[in-house]
């Protein structure tokens, strides 16, 4: 009977349009397709949307049995102008960097939108680098064309807590890409001279906030052919924290992680709302702001992390599972990157490969266990992560130049003689006593 029930349970599309080009695009979707796992009855259709799609292709999609559309990554413009085109469109929820304008706004009917709270991101990193101790200060935004809204209001954010707590104490700087000469080319070309006058005018101390991840890699570089070190005359902030900008430099680039989950959480329970029934839902809560976010701060502001934030991470990975027998796979899929990617950044951080790690943490592991225990030989081969058939004892002979027997053998030879040169002096020192 419960089987019948269910099998006459109607089942709701939801589709996503979304650009899964951008790392936090691709976080949202993945939010959006747990938060609706979490749903039987809810069911996700995916478009994926870019730069090039034609607001036809978006409109065909939306019409094409969908109960509800939630978008992410696709440009405004090009959303009103597919909603212009069905006047019964379903429901729709935009995940937006920024406020849209009235007339996009309008085009969603009885849709609403999901904010990044901008001006809490503004406020937060100024009182980030204000707690280094900071006086001057720079905001760069790298994307005109998809972010200028949400730059804007980051910037105003961000200059506007400096002044609040610094005054006239603080000099602040401040560029928008494409505000140069169209002939240079863009600004971050590698010959390009406006990125290096800028930077070379940057006053030091500084931090500087940019408006995205790639921008701030991008400047990383910069900084590192003007001779400007990092951080220590500069200090870079990004936000978004894409993986594969932040964590894949030297040193890596500390990043503001905006509360995306909470972004596709929102935006779900919104749709499936305005889809049970929209006039369930008052007008004022179409519309949501998402002020849940958290730093990740890596070498790009810490003097204490001078190298990439990826390669220490393989490392205490590694030194607590090597002798577990774990593989360089097993390592692969524990920093979910790529291995080709993985193992450049590792060789050229610490001059090895990742290989070459796990067997460094086993080799040492089978010398402690050889000095201080009386294992067997076979146990500490399996305690180290070793197969009963490995070429262990080839291994440990080459690098310490004899058989792991004569090892423990002479260490334990050691110890012998120190003990009875120790009770030999306290001896001699009890016979001197009156």
């Amino acid at each position: 009977m419960i089987s019948e029930t269910r099998s006459l349970r109607k089942t709701c599309y939801v589709g996503m349009a979304i650009d899964t080009a951008a790392q936090p695009c691709r976080d949202i979707m993945l939010g959006i397709v747990g938060a609706l796992q979490r749903h039987p009855d809810a069911t996700p259709c995916f478009f994926h949307a870019n730069t090039a799609t034609s607001p036809a292709n978006l409109a065909a999609f939306a019409a094409s049995g969908v109960e509800g559309l939630i978008c992410c990554g696709v440009r405004p413009e090009t959303l009103a102008a597919a909603l212009r085109r069905m006047p019964a469109h379903p429901p729709v929820v935009v995940c937006a960097g920024a406020p849209l304008r009235p007339d996009e706004h309008r085009a969603l009917g009885i849709g609403g939108t999901v904010v990044v709270d901008n001006e809490a991101i503004g406020r937060e990193a100024a009182d980030f680098f204000l707690a280094h101790g900071l006086q001057n200060f720079a905001f760069l935004n790298g994307d005109p064309a998809c972010g200028h809204i949400a730059a804007r209001i980051r910037r105003r954010a961000f200059r506007t807590r400096i002044v609040e707590r610094l005054g006239c104490l603080a000099s602040f700087m401040e560029l928008t890409i494409g505000q140069h000469d169209q002939a240079t080319g863009d600004f971050w070309e590698p010959e390009n001279p406006c990125a290096a006058r800028w930077i070379d005018a940057l006053p030091v101390p500084c931090g500087v906030l940019v408006n995205g991840d790639r921008e701030s890699y991008l400047m990383l570089e910069y900084c590192r052919r003007a001779g400007r070190t990092v951080p220590g005359h500069v200090e870079i902030l990004g936000v978004d924290c894409s993986q594969e900008f932040c964590e894949l430099t030297i040193p890596a680039i500390s990043s503001l992680h905006t509360g995306l989950a909470h972004c596709a959480q929102t935006a779900v329970q919104m749709v499936l709302e305005l889809i049970a029934d929209p006039r369930r839902i008052p007008p004022e809560r179409h519309d949501a702001m998402v002020s849940t976010f958290r730093f990740v701060e890596r070498g790009s502001t810490s003097r204490d992390r001078d190298y990439g934030h990826l390669a220490l991470r393989v490392n205490g990975y590694v030194r607590a599972h090597a002798c577990e027998g774990i593989g360089v796979p097993d390592v692969v899929a524990h920093m979910g990157v790529s291995r080709r990617m993985l193992e450049k950044h590792v060789r050229v951080v610490t001059g090895q490969s990742m290989l070459e790690m796990i067997r460094k943490v086993r080799i040492e592991n089978v010398r402690r266990l050889l000095e201080l225990t009386d294992l067997s030989i076979t146990e500490v081969m399996l305690r180290s992560g070793y197969e009963l058939t490995s070429n262990l004892g080839n291994v440990f002979k080459r690098k310490y130049g004899m058989t792991m027997s004569t090892y423990r053998d002479m260490i334990r030879k050691r110890d012998r003689d120190t003990r009875d040169h120790r009770d030999t002096r306290d001896t001699q020192r009890g016979g001197a006593l009156p």
